[in-house]
This record gives structure tokens, sequence and C-alpha cells, in this order.
């Protein structure tokens, strides 16, 4: 039987983005059905690539590495011989690992110009129906011809038992549904008064209740806390796998442009997802037919990749224009 091809896949961050780099995954195991698949990722995201079906080996990156280490990652990636490296990242951790491999080494093409003229000028120029994966997805031969697979992520029986127990002992013993309001910045974020009507809301036309869920730092679910006894706070009682598996079984999602709503669709959830200064050119936006982006049509959005540069306008109308009404319409549909 002839060797399998052992290919390496790197990508560092975040959440959503190694997330969406499952479809190309899945692609490069559909074109080479005898392919070995390693993933080098940061240390604190490997937990979300655990039981991925399409990975055969997980390396892991301390987030804390100095060049030195870099260098000697660089050391052992030489004496894996791979056939074949896809850095889907391009950053200068990533060249530095790849260094002197560059013949086996492809690497992502990010669209610079084209996201200057987007945050700049506001002119969009990228091609209809644009996204990261497909960015990711460009890095293989023919890409154009192949039909582009949903992002998957896989939890096992045990994870999915545990997380029923937990909802158990929190008094929810039938269907519910998860907000997760918080965002890396806070321009991503939506109003703590409009996401305390939506709830009250969705609960009143669903009869079902909402579970939260976040980091310890998301300082907006602490506020929605405090104004809205009916909404159940989760966040920072979950690690990563665990807050998984809590949405793995809910009926649906909603909330920010965050990583873990890209970990819902990941897990074939129905999510709506409120865009703001994002958009799906930059990353941002759900991917599956049946979610929903919840945006508004503004002449200043997207302003930013990834939701970090400050609003330059006296109030960020990208969100402030999104009524509570539209949000709880679109959940209702979904539950």
């Amino acid at each position: 039987m002839k060797n399998k091809e052992k290919v390496l896949v790197i990508r560092f961050s975040s959440i959503g983005d190694i997330v969406l780099t499952t479809s190309f995954l899945n692609s490069v195991k559909k074109l080479n059905d005898n392919v070995e698949i390693h993933y080098l990722t940061l240390e604190k995201f490997s937990s979300i690539l655990e039981l991925q079906p399409d990975i055969d080996r997980l390396i892991i990156l301390n987030g804390n590495s100095n060049a030195k280490d870099l260098f000697k990652m660089n050391e052992y990636i030489q004496l894996s011989k791979y056939d074949k490296i896809y850095d889907l990242h391009g950053s200068i951790r990533s060249r530095i690992i790849t260094f002197g491999l560059n013949k086996i080494t492809t690497r992502v093409k990010k669209p610079r110009f084209l996201r200057f003229m987007l945050f700049q000028f506001h002119i969009n120029m990228f091609p209809e129906k644009y996204s990261s994966i497909t960015m990711y997805h460009q890095c293989l031969q023919d890409y154009n011809l192949l039909e582009i697979p949903k992002t998957y992520l896989q939890l096992s029986n045990q994870e999915k038992r545990a997380a029923q127990s937990t909802l158990e002992n929190l008094g929810i013993e039938e269907d519910f549904i998860v907000l997760v309001p918080g965002a890396a910045w806070p321009q991503k974020q939506w109003q703590v008064d409009k996401y305390n009507h939506a709830i009250n809301n969705i609960m009143d036309e669903t009869d079902k209740k909402i579970v939260m869920l976040g980091s310890k730092d998301d300082i907006i679910c602490k506020s929605i806390r405090k104004v809205n006894a009916n909404v159940i706070d989760y966040s920072g009682k979950t690690n990563l796998r665990e807050a998984m598996a809590i949405i793995s079984i809910s009926n649906t999602v909603f909330g920010s442009d965050t990583g873990l709503l890209h970990i819902a669709e990941s897990l074939g959830k129905k999510i709506s997802m409120i865009l703001g200064p994002t958009s799906k050119e930059t990353g941002g936006g759900v991917s599956n037919t049946d979610s929903v982006n919840i945006e508004s049509e503004i002449w200043c959005r997207p302003c930013s990749q990834n939701g970090k540069s400050e609003c330059y306008r006296s109030i960020q109308y990208c969100m402030d224009v999104i009524p509570a009404n539209k949000v709880v319409k679109s959940v209702v549909e979904r539950a």
C-alpha cells in the first residue's frame, strides 16, 4: 500500500478562524483519501479540535513561545518530513516555523488590498460570496471546482451527557436557547438594554429558558444579569469543551460575531449572529443557509477586519439601529 501523504496545516488563532478551517480540512481529505493531516495551533485553542475526525495529530504551541522556541519548532517540522504544508495564518510566527520549507509550503493569500479599499473607502471589490472559508480553499489546486463543505466539530456522547446533567442542576430539563453576548472587542457587542428586551420577548414567545455563555471576562454578561433575572447566567463557569457541549444540545444560539457562534454553526445549530463593524468579507458572519446575519446597511460598515477599531462616529450606528424585535423574530423562527 502506498505510504500516506503527510500534510501539516497551521492556524494559531482565534476560535472562529480555527473553526472555519475545518471546512478546508474536510476538502483536503476528500481530494486525497490517503492523506494524514497534522494540525498546529496554540495551546489555549487546541481543545476546539479534540475529536476532530479530519485531524490525525494535533500539535500544540505555547502562546508565550519566543523566537528560540519557534526555531526549535521549525527544526521539529523539518525532521517530520511533511509532503505538504498549508500555512493558513500567514503570520511572522508561522513564517519562522516554516523557514526553509518554501518548496512544500502554500501560504494563505490575505486580500489586504481589497480589505483596504473596503475599510478606508467603503468600496467592495470582493467577489460575490467571498468568505474566509473561500480564502483558505484558495490554497488548494482548482479550488473553484470544489463543492466547499460546511464547518464541522465533534463532541463525545459523554460530554453531551455531562452537559445535560449540568443543565438539569440549573433547572433546565426541556428545550432551551443559548445566548452569547460577549465578543473580543466591545464594538462587536449589542446594547444591554436591547438584549434585555429581546430576552424577555423570546422567552414569552417560545416558552424556552435562555442560558447565557461566555468567559469570566465578559463584562456584558454581568451587565445583562443585573437587569434581567430571567436569563440563566452560566458565563465564566465552563471551559471551552463544556460550553461546546451545552451549545450542542440547545435549540438555537444567538449573539455577537464571536467564536462560540462559529462553533455553534459547526455543531449544526441554526444561529442568529448580530453583526456590527464586521462582515462576511472580514471573516465574520454565518455560512450555513439556515442561519442568519442580523445587520444594518450603514455606509460606514464594515470598518475593520475583526471589529477592533473604535468607531469614529459619535454613535455606533451599525449596532444602534438594529432593533430588538428583529433579533427576537430571527431567534423565534429558529427555536
